[in-house]
């Protein structure tokens, strides 16, 4: 794949008008992920038993249907990263979601539909491959602009992960890319 792409900016290094909830109050980008023990150390899913990634409550209090709401605990959430496993999120307690209990498919599971590659402005993998075959651009920013004008950042609470969707946009990029250039 091109380098040019995997080392692109994030939607979060652009400037936005609604920045809360992406970014921490500090300005700090919300893609640099800090360091903290809980986070180093890897859980695995209770039905699949393959690793997860750390996702804070408030990610997982607000992707959660509104009937499945009692049921959060505030404590921090992994995402179970199997796309075959029912799982959505799942804690060291015993606390799980499936994903048929959230408002949106998680983009990496088998049947996701639709499949966003930014959640925050709910652009699809397929609009991002469409736009750079048809439009010619090639990089997340012109991108995203080609397809939505202005574009917010609220990753912590719209993507499932909670951090930027760099890494899937750009795979989506890729993808256009190797179809515009066959």
């Amino acid at each position: 794949m091109n380098n040019k792409i995997l080392n692109q900016n994030s939607c979060c290094d652009r400037s936005s008008k609604d920045d809360i909830g992406c970014c921490e109050s500090s300005g700090s980008n919300c893609c640099v992920t800090e360091k903290r023990e809980s986070c180093e150390k890897k859980t695995v899913c209770p039905i699949c038993d393959d690793q997860g990634e750390h996702v804070r409550s408030i990610t997982v209090k607000h992707l959660v249907k509104k009937e499945k709401m009692e049921d959060i605990i505030d404590e921090n959430y992994l995402l179970c990263m199997n796309e075959d496993c029912e799982v959505a999120y799942f804690t060291e307690t015993g606390a799980k979601f499936k994903t048929s209990d959230l408002k949106v498919p998680i983009w990496f599971k088998k049947g996701a539909d639709p499949k966003y590659a930014c959640y925050c402005n709910e652009i699809t993998e397929e609009q991002v491959i469409e736009t750079v075959v048809n439009a010619g651009t090639d990089n997340m920013k012109d991108v995203m602009t080609a397809i939505k004008g202005e574009v917010r950042s609220q990753c912590k609470v719209k993507n499932p992960l909670g951090k930027c969707c760099t890494q899937a946009f750009n795979e989506a990029i890729g993808k256009g890319l190797e179809i515009r250039n066959s």
